[in-house]
């Protein structure tokens, strides 16, 4: 795995380059039909964790963006391309600073979406987010075929009607949400919750529920709670391994 930070030897997230060629050796003799059936549906075994100084990736993907806001009308940048955070989340979020992870789920991802931190979970499910028809398609085939140089952010998009969850995190430790926006394709439109009703504990890293097929996580945590970013753009993370943001108290 590679460094993502300087004087933090504990944290590191896989370079793409790896992650591909990892991804490569393990569906050489798969069929199309095996990946989009089975291998796209895995549920890996990660371990419960228990970690106040670490918010760990709620999904295995790639880091499309790190972005800090001062207030909800800025942009950030996902797969529909640059959206304030404002629209992304149809105003569920108050105004204020924050910082943004969003993850790109890819096709040889698993899609379970896990815990990033000890809290009660609450589900607001939003309207379809609509844009224009921008398959994902060429993205994948770009960051699986090594060109990672190619990737131009300005054309990256996706279907049209997109189903969105917002999951509300209160840290009792913490004393503030956090944010937890899941964002499917149109083609699928499914996010699955694998927990019943609202102000539901959970721990960390326990899983939340899984979304089909092509889709984004993007991590939402208020700006003051003194945790800072840890990963940088384009590596891959896995959900429940990889710190996305650790504690600024020593």
């Amino acid at each position: 795995r590679q460094m993502c930070i300087r004087d933090r030897s504990e944290i590191m997230a896989e370079a793409i380059s790896q992650w591909r060629k990892r991804i490569k050796s393990i569906t050489r003799d798969c069929t199309v039909d095996y990946l989009s059936s089975e291998f796209c549906f895995r549920d890996p075994i990660r371990p419960i964790k228990n970690n106040s100084g670490i918010i760990y990736s709620p999904a295995d993907g790639i880091v499309i963006d790190v972005s800090k806001v001062d207030s909800v009308d800025q942009l950030i940048y996902t797969k529909m391309g640059n959206v304030c955070l404002s629209s992304l989340c149809h105003g569920m979020i108050e105004n204020g600073n924050y910082t943004c992870v969003s993850i790109f789920l890819t096709f040889y991802d698993p899609h379970i979406v896990r815990m990033p931190f000890d809290g009660v979970v609450s589900r607001k499910d939003l309207p379809p987010y609509y844009v224009l028809d921008h398959p994902m398609l060429d993205f994948e085939n770009t960051i699986i075929n090594g060109r990672i140089s190619e990737i131009d952010r300005r054309e990256i998009g996706t279907f049209a009607f997109n189903q969105r969850s917002l999951f509300e995190i209160f840290s009792p430790m913490i004393g503030r949400k956090l944010f937890l926006l899941l964002t499917a394709d149109y083609d699928i439109d499914t996010i699955v919750s694998f927990f019943t009703g609202n102000n539901r504990p959970l721990k960390q890293n326990q899983r939340i529920g899984q979304i089909r097929y092509g889709s984004m996580a993007t991590l939402i945590i208020p700006s003051d709670i003194k945790f800072s970013p840890c990963v940088r753009e384009l590596v891959h993370v896995e959900a429940g391994i990889d710190p996305i943001f650790m504690s600024d108290e020593k």
